[in-house]
């Protein structure tokens, strides 16, 4: 694997009593071109003020690179040590999605190879953040066919037949595999499956468990040339679990959050305090006793068949930095694929010793944001966070603009937290990041802010910012409409709409601003000078939601922003609101599908299915809607995903799929997907 090029920084400063409690090096392999053989730790003592103090002798820079295996063992150790009690770190158990695996059908009657002849009818693709930089999804087309793992099935779909043609069956261990999102590049998919064991392995001998669940995420190039024959290219096995994917031309960037896979804990086997006593003490000595293959992550090079050729370290140790906040004891790994390559082994990998889960990409560059909140949520322990703590997020920016290889950049920190990865945008070294702090004490009130950044060395320095946006309230929607322009939502009981002018990034400043009763979840622009809202209508003196509201912006005048159309459906609400990629938007034909659900309402009957709307610069109207169940039947959620192919419009639904002409809406469901 090719070393990562991040950037050596300053060496881990670490007290001489604990740097002292790594063992000559034991008898565990080191992963093929790592530096050194990892310590033992076997018989180490370490007591918890040594970790604290430990920790507190680090630099104080945002992000430091570990000198290698010692340093990266006694992080980690030291940071359990912080978090260990009698009942050990994280629990033990880790919970299955498994998919049945089936093999390929072969049956290729009326089925056109991709890339043969005759062009592809135009068709849509996954609703994107930034043009140019693909995100993975659980449904992909071409135009000739659809390619979905509903229901944990990959399964290849022929547009002209309505039929699956083959199912593709992932390598490996198919009986814990669930396929769950793909990238789709020419004739090359990209499927990311997890692979999970839902039983906890316990050595009743010694009571000890694993202290996380066993989780792997599983890479598979596939190549579909021949939809009714796939051919497995090769597959990659990772410790640890997938957070997201982005693909720029044919190179995929992978981002992994692995728990350490090896740590032993135990826990009390009797009601009494001297038994809890005595499970913490032997926590604490399972903790030293670890060694760095407990920590990191490995991965296996697979075979097309899904037997192991190889299995190595992830990440050497001086590729893992940390952040200046523990964040956990995850460690998060940034992977690069290529995907022209026959098997998708990773060409470069960079790790930080963290939990994050909010992740951005531009075409040149990948944000990883990390705060105490992720590590709150990973550990469930009240050490790493109180309620009068400082609300930060620490943002990692990565230099991707090279294809085969990922580049730390430079970190910096911003007040509060973020929304999700709409709340970051970078253009050519500026990052813009949109933020809401909620404190603590009952007599300060929340608010949100914009800050502006730029990459100063290997830091992101603040250069401008925008406060008191929506006073006790937070952000519910950000869209960045290019380098100069920025859209903000804020809600409580009304929805403000401030537009912003972000062309000086020393100085940005509200130009307008816009109360509506509801709120914006999504915004989607049309145009320059029109948005689309998708959100929630409310009552404006109490804040209670009253169902789904769809509004047009007119955002000519910056310094006045109106709300020309809203429509509104009681009791009912969109899967937008949280997911952007169940919203389409078709330009050629000027119309919007937006999923929808509705409960019972007064005289209105339940519904499940599409809205379709007609949007121009000035007008939103309700064209009509469209059902997805094939009885018409009430039967739960809306669609999962719209794809508009040629004339028509195909509904992706948890249980099958439906195909509806674009002009007059008529249709009908036309595939089970069990």
């Amino acid at each position: 694997m090719r070393r990562s090029t991040l950037p050596a920084l300053l060496t881990i400063s670490l007290i001489a009593g604990l740097a002292a409690c790594a063992q000559p090096p034991g008898t565990d392999p080191p992963r093929s071109g790592s530096q050194g053989t990892p310590p033992s730790g076997a018989g180490d003592e370490l007591d918890v003020d040594a970790a604290r103090a430990a920790v507190a002798a680090l630099p104080a820079s945002l992000i430091e690179r570990f000198a290698g295996c010692d340093d990266l063992l006694t992080y980690y150790r030291a940071n359990a040590l912080e978090l260990v009690g009698p009942w050990g770190l994280g629990g033990g158990y880790g919970y299955a999605m498994a998919g049945d695996g089936e093999e390929a059908a072969a049956d290729s009657a009326g089925v056109a190879s991709s890339g043969s002849g005759g062009e592809a009818p135009a068709h849509s693709t996954t609703n994107v953040q930034e043009a140019g930089v693909d995100e993975a999804d659980m449904v992909k087309t071409d135009g000739r066919i659809i390619v979905t793992t509903i229901n944990g099935k990959v399964r290849v779909v022929d547009v002209a037949s309505e039929r699956v043609v083959s199912t593709i069956s992932m390598p490996g261990r198919t009986d814990s595999v669930y396929p769950h999102e793909l990238l789709l590049n020419g004739s090359t998919l990209v499927v990311l499956s997890y692979e999970e064991n839902y039983h906890a392995v316990t050595d009743s001998s010694d009571n000890t468990y694993p202290a996380f669940g066993a989780s792997r995420t599983l890479v598979t190039t596939v190549d579909l040339s021949n939809p009714a024959a796939p051919r497995t290219l090769g597959s990659v096995r990772v410790e640890g679990s997938y957070v997201s994917a982005r693909m720029i031309g044919e190179t995929v960037r992978l981002v992994m959050q692995t728990d350490p896979p090896g740590l032993q804990q135990t826990y009390p086997t009797k009601n009494t305090m001297a038994a809890e006593d005595e499970a913490e003490e032997r926590n604490r000595q399972l903790i030293l006793d670890s060694t760095i293959d407990d920590w990191v992550p490995h991965v296996q090079q697979l075979d097309a068949d899904g037997d192991t050729l190889s299995t190595e370290r992830l990440l050497d140790c001086d590729d893992i930095s940390r952040p200046r906040d523990p964040a956990g004891l995850s460690t998060m790994a940034v992977l690069t694929f290529d995907v022209g390559s026959e098997s998708p082994e990773p060409t470069s990998a960079t790790g930080l010793v963290a939990s994050g889960s909010t992740v951005y990409a531009s075409t040149d560059r990948l944000v990883v944001a990390t705060s105490r909140w992720d590590s709150w949520r990973w550990s469930g322990n009240d050490a790493l966070w109180s309620g009068d703590a400082e609300m930060r997020t620490d943002l990692h920016s990565f230099d991707i603009s090279d294809p085969d290889g990922t580049t730390y950049q430079a970190s910096g920190s911003v007040d509060g937290y973020l929304l999700s990865q709409w709340a970051l945008d970078e253009e050519a070294g500026v990052l813009r990041v949109a933020t809401t702090t909620d404190p603590p004490g009952i007599s300060e009130e929340s608010e949100s802010s914009l800050i502006m950044m730029r990459e100063d060395g290997d830091q992101l320095v603040e250069t401008g910012r925008v406060d008191g946006l929506g006073l006790t309230e937070q952000v519910r929607a950000v869209r960045y409409l290019s380098p100069d322009l920025a859209a903000v939502v804020t809600f409580r009981q009304t929805d403000p709409l401030y537009l912003m002018d972000t062309s000086d990034p020393t100085a940005p400043q509200v130009t307008g601003e816009l109360k509506i009763p509801g709120y914006s979840a999504y915004l989607h622009p049309v145009g320059e000078d029109t948005l689309i809202g998708v959100g929630q209508d409310a009552d404006p003196e109490t804040g209670q939601t009253n169902g789904m509201q769809v509004s047009l912006f007119d955002i000519s005048d910056l310094t006045a922003p109106r709300q020309t159309e809203v429509l509104n459906w009681k009791d009912s609400y969109t899967t937008v609101e949280w997911d952007h990629r169940a919203f389409t938007y078709w330009p050629a034909t000027g119309q919007a599908f937006v999923p929808m659900s509705r409960w019972y309402s007064d005289d209105e009957k339940p519904f499940a299915g599409v809205v379709v709307l007609g949007v121009g610069e000035d007008r939103l109207t309700e064209q009509g809607t469209v059902e997805v169940s094939p009885k018409g039947d009430y039967w739960g959620e809306g669609p999962v995903r719209t794809l508009v192919i040629g004339d028509d419009l195909w509904t992706l639904e948890w249980q099958g799929m439906g195909r509806f002409d674009l002009d007059t809406m008529q249709g009908e469901w036309v595939l089970d997907l069990p």
